[in-house]
């Protein structure tokens, strides 16, 4: 195996680029079965426009020990998904209000323990296995690879929406909504 050189690294990150904080998207997301963001109007019909920040995930394999004639051996055991539990994504808010709109919807399809006019008696508790979070990394000419697909997503919180009706400057107003997920698995991307 060839030694890396400064210089053959170099060449390398020249090639292949680095990844920078801007090059992610959230390319989809559908939980509760609402496909958020979806709409036949053009400009509402990506969730990837309004998701400001996100995160690619982490994965553990936890550690097990096992000692067998006197030595000890380290098997990995299950996967934890660091942060599974709590994984926020923020989101601008479109002035027709339909991303926080969809999110409200997937949050009452999850759990509803009403009354409120259009649901009296509340639907309890619904996970929706179905539910995903796709994730893209962009490479340096903005194409998408592989996509990260956070499997068995659910919502958990929709964070407040902060306005300043006296002292407002204009500001693009922002919105945290908070998922959990089971696991997640790498899916490859359909060209065109």
């Amino acid at each position: 195996m060839a030694q890396l050189t400064p210089s053959g690294f170099y060449n390398l990150v020249l090639d292949n680029g680095l990844s920078r904080d801007f090059m992610f998207r959230v390319t989809g997301l559908k939980v509760g079965g609402v496909d958020i963001g979806a709409s036949s109007q053009k400009e509402l019909a990506n969730v990837g426009l309004y998701a400001r920040t996100a995160a690619l995930p982490g994965r553990n394999i936890e550690d097990k020990p096992i000692s067998y004639g006197g030595v000890e051996f380290h098997m990995g055991g299950r996967a934890i998904y660091e942060g599974a539990e709590g994984y926020p994504i923020e989101f601008y808010c479109d002035a027709g209000f339909k991303v926080r709109s969809d999110l409200e919807a997937a949050s009452r399809n999850t759990f509803d323990n009403g009354p409120r006019p259009d649901a009296p008696t509340g639907r309890g508790f619904n996970v929706d296995p179905q539910g995903t979070i796709t994730l893209q990394p962009m490479s340096k000419d903005g194409i998408f690879g592989s996509a990260i697909v956070l499997l068995g997503a659910s919502i958990r919180n929709i964070g407040p929406i902060e306005y300043l009706i006296a002292d407002g400057t204009g500001e693009v107003v922002t919105f945290t909504c908070t998922f959990a997920y089971q696991s997640y698995g790498v899916a490859e991307v359909p060209a065109g």
